[in-house]
């Protein structure tokens, strides 16, 4: 007997008691409420008209399986698997139809919300255990007569025009299982390397713990992302002072928040060979520390231009060092991040000692900008004598910048154009004279919306012991 007729008998049986059902409550229902006993019958013959469907349903889906069962007697073993799987798609085919109403009054687990801001595209969960933030920046650049800072005078005399793409990236970001558990990632298409990759422990902040690889919270040019920069690009001091991106462990806070003795603080333990290898080459590590007084009240972020327009003074004054023995002289961020500054030799595994201080001031105030730096380096070569004058060599370097929004005292300037000036110099060698360089650069921003869509153009004199040259640069920087 096939299945079909099982269950055209089940439903004769099931129309069988219904029709029971009504002919019992006809005999037994009093005559003197009509009305009652017609509601009665319609009532019935729905339920009646909805288990028809239902079974007409079934019956359809059993013969399209009948026929796949004679199609399978006739083919062999080779649709064996297509019709197991016909069986199960009938059988939750049919659990479905049978209890539709828990399956509408489940609960949904968590989604995830989709929303866009200043971090990118976010994602979100209902419950917020979880999100993340994705964010792509594009930075195309042309330069004339050549895009690096200039170290020597055959660096000045270069003819190398171009278009790049000097920076092209990834960012995720967002929080894992608590909000205060924080993630960071960065990629770099342009060059290509992972930059970043970082752990936060935000709970507290007064104490929050970073663990991974990243920027060294040293100094602020360093620090600040290049798409928060007031010019096209750092100045000469970056490349010889930077103690760039490491790997290891930093804590940080900010105490006392709003008082005149406003502190924030700052202090890490890394490999000291930057982000290209995964290993440290000898069993010394670099250590370094920041202590910063918001003088005014309020922590200043890391970030350029006085975009906010603060009606209050904001002024911090900081104070960095930081002390490292490897084979590296300086750092960038690279597959080959342990570099060798000019007048020095590839290092062997912890030749090098290098100490470095720092001292920064920062100032923002109704459209006006105002940041310096100092530096001084020391590096030590261990191989040579304790006598031989090769030995020690030190280092200084500096900057000062300003900029300011005109449209606040010409207001026929459009709001959103900055105009700013920057000195900067670089002496590799104290010892040496007529070594200099120099950086005298101007440059106009017209921010389309802040930092993450603007227009730079900016023209530095460059000085390099006592000849020069010019330099253009022509950016445009989008973050979405």
């Amino acid at each position: 007997m096939s299945v079909k007729y099982c269950f055209l008998m089940v439903f004769y049986v099931i129309i069988f008691g219904q029709l029971s059902l009504v002919a019992g409550y006809v005999s037994s229902a009093e005559l003197k409420n009509p009305a009652l006993l017609k509601q009665e019958l319609l009532a019935i013959e729905k339920r009646l008209d909805a288990k028809l469907k239902a079974l007409d349903e079934k019956l359809e889906r059993l013969e399209k399986l009948e026929s796949a069962l004679e199609s399978a007697s006739i083919s062999g073993p080779t649709v064996s698997g297509d019709i197991e799987a016909a069986k199960k798609q009938e059988i939750t085919l049919t659990q479905t139809s049978e209890k539709p109403e828990v399956t509408e009054s489940k609960p949904q687990s968590a989604h995830a919300n989709l929303s866009y801001g200043k971090n990118g595209f976010e994602f979100r969960t209902d419950d917020n255990k979880f999100s993340l933030a994705i964010q792509n920046r594009i930075q195309t650049r042309y330069s004339n007569p050549f895009d690096s800072d200039p170290r020597s005078i055959d660096d000045l005399e270069r003819e190398e025009s171009s278009f790049r793409i000097r920076r092209a990236r990834t960012r995720l970001r967002g929080h894992a299982y608590r909000p205060w558990l924080k993630y960071y990632l960065q990629y770099d298409w342009s060059q290509p390397v992972l930059r970043d990759l970082n752990l936060t422990i935000d709970k507290f902040k007064w104490a929050r713990v970073w663990a991974g690889r990243g920027k060294v919270i040293y100094n602020d040019e360093r620090v600040t992302s290049s798409a928060s920069q007031q010019f096209v690009n750092r100045s000469i001091v970056n490349d010889i002072f930077t103690v760039d991106r490491q790997q290891g462990v930093q804590i940080f806070g900010n105490l006392f928040p709003g008082y005149w003795y406003d502190i924030s603080y700052f202090a890490g333990v890394f490999s000291g060979l930057g982000v290209g290898e995964g290993s440290n080459d000898d069993d010394h590590m670099m250590y370094s520390g920041r202590i910063q007084w918001n003088a005014l009240g309020g922590e200043l972020p890391f970030s350029q231009s006085d975009l906010e327009f603060h009606e209050k003074p904001a002024l911090s004054f900081a104070f960095a060092a930081a002390t490292n023995r490897s084979k590296c002289t300086a750092f960038q961020t690279d597959n080959r991040s342990c570099r060798d500054l000019p007048g020095f030799e590839a290092g062997q595994d912890g030749q090098y000692r290098i100490n470095q201080m720092m001292e920064e001031v920062r100032f923002k105030w109704r459209g006006f900008s105002l940041q310096h730096e100092m530096h001084w380096k020391e590096i030590i070569d261990t191989l040579k004598g304790q006598y031989d004058s090769a030995r020690e060599t030190n280092l200084l370097g500096g900057l000062i910048q300003a900029g300011y929004f005109p449209h606040y005292i010409i207001p026929s300037i459009p709001r959103n154009l900055e105009f700013a000036g920057r000195y900067a110099f670089v002496d590799p060698d104290a010892r040496l004279n007529n070594d200099l360089q120099e950086e005298i650069s101007g440059v106009m921003t017209y921010f389309i919306n802040g930092h993450l869509n603007k227009l730079n153009f900016q023209v530095s004199h460059l000085i390099v012991q006592n000849q020069s040259d010019h330099r253009f640069w022509l950016q445009w920087d989008l973050t979405f």
